[in-house]
């Protein structure tokens, strides 16, 4: 009996061991993504603290906890890492992630260059979610700028084209990137 409790409290002194570790490595990646070192030197730090960074940086991504500042370095930070569990990650959070977050997610999900960019960014095209407001002059107003305005900036980005046209509504034109979308694939080869 004396050493079934010797080997409980071994096993939970290694679970907390471990569980301390896993704070600390958070800890450790949440200090370099608030001390903002710019993100080559941001990779190059978590990669050294943690193995498997990706997980973590979309957990703090996903953190309600976190500042926004926090949350949006390791949104951008997971696009450094080019992988596919880094594109998975940033294609969730450009999907089904908090409305502020969305924008941020897809921008980083382009600079992965995947070639599933145009699409998620056509996904997008009717996401009405306010992901930003802008300051504009001229009259001096503020704006709000919907996911879907991120998504045709991208997009005009991406294919190196502009439809420059604005909607009713004063947002960014998204018909005319769906018709460029329906012609792309109309004319795409079967099989590629």
């Amino acid at each position: 009996m004396k050493h079934h409790r010797i080997a409980i409290l071994c096993l939970l002194g290694c679970a907390l061991d471990f569980a301390v570790c896993q704070t600390s490595v958070r800890s450790q990646v949440e200090s370099v993504l608030d001390s903002g070192p710019g993100r080559e030197k941001s990779h190059e730090a978590v990669s050294k603290i943690s193995d498997h960074p990706v997980p973590l940086l979309m957990s703090i991504a996903q953190s309600t906890e976190g500042s926004y500042v926090r949350r949006t370095r390791a949104i951008y930070l997971l696009a450094t890492f080019k992988t596919e569990e880094s594109e998975r990650a940033l294609s969730e959070l450009a999907a089904h992630g908090s409305p502020k977050f969305r924008c941020p997610a897809l921008q980083a999900f382009v600079e992965l260059k995947s070639r599933d960019a145009v699409p998620l960014l056509i996904s997008r095209l009717d996401d009405h979610a306010v992901c930003m407001h802008i300051a504009l002059t001229d009259p001096a107003r503020k704006q709000d700028v919907y996911v879907s305005d991120e998504a045709v900036r991208l997009l005009e980005q991406v294919a190196g084209q502009s439809f420059g046209q604005v909607s009713a509504s004063g947002h960014r034109a998204t018909k005319p990137w769906k018709n460029w979308w329906a012609k792309q694939k109309s004319s795409a080869k079967p099989g590629t």
